[in-house]
Formats: structure tokens, C-alpha cells, sequence
């Protein structure tokens, strides 16, 4: 639970500056004694930007991609949401 609930307290903040991580997976958190931290922004974008990545490019790591991001139509925050989830379900 708290794993789940710390990640999610830290995309808030991510979706909360205007930004999409666009890459929320296993090797992308990071386990330390104060709890989860949500590491490697490389391929994050802001909420707003519309070119960032060639047309019809998809960017991600496949196992933890949400659907829409895995057919390379546009994504938000929801999209980490679901990233999350996957991350969840694995570490189960």
C-alpha cells in the first residue's frame, strides 16, 4: 500500500508541474528508507507541448505502456496512471 500511494502522491506532483513522465516502470523507481522515488525524466514532456517525438514515434518501455501511448496517440496524465498500475501489479 504504501509503495502504491507514494508513487502516486509523487505523479501528482509530477501532473501538477505540467508534466507526463511518459515512462513509469520497475527501473524508474527507486527504493530508499524514506520510501519511493520516482527517478528518470528524460522522456517526460509538459502537459501542453505537442511536438516532442517524431510523428507516429512511440516512447516507453513496452511491458508498462498504457494503451493509447502504445498506439502512439497523444497522452497525459492518465497514461502514467495506468503505467503505475502496471508497476504495481508487477511488484505484487
Amino acid at each position: 500500500r504504501a509503495l502504491g500511494s507514494m508513487l502516486a502522491e509523487a505523479l501528482e506532483a509530477v501532473h501538477g508541474a505540467g508534466l507526463v513522465h511518459r515512462d513509469v516502470k520497475p527501473g524508474n523507481v527507486l527504493l530508499g528508507l524514506d520510501g519511493p522515488r520516482l527517478i528518470d525524466f528524460g522522456i517526460a514532456r509538459a502537459l501542453d507541448d505537442t511536438v516532442l517525438t517524431a510523428t507516429d514515434a512511440i516512447v516507453g518501455s513496452p511491458g508498462f505502456l498504457s494503451p493509447e501511448q502504445a498506439q502512439g496517440r497523444p497522452i497525459g496524465p492518465p497514461s502514467d496512471i495506468f503505467s503505475l498500475g502496471c508497476v504495481l501489479v508487477y511488484a505484487a
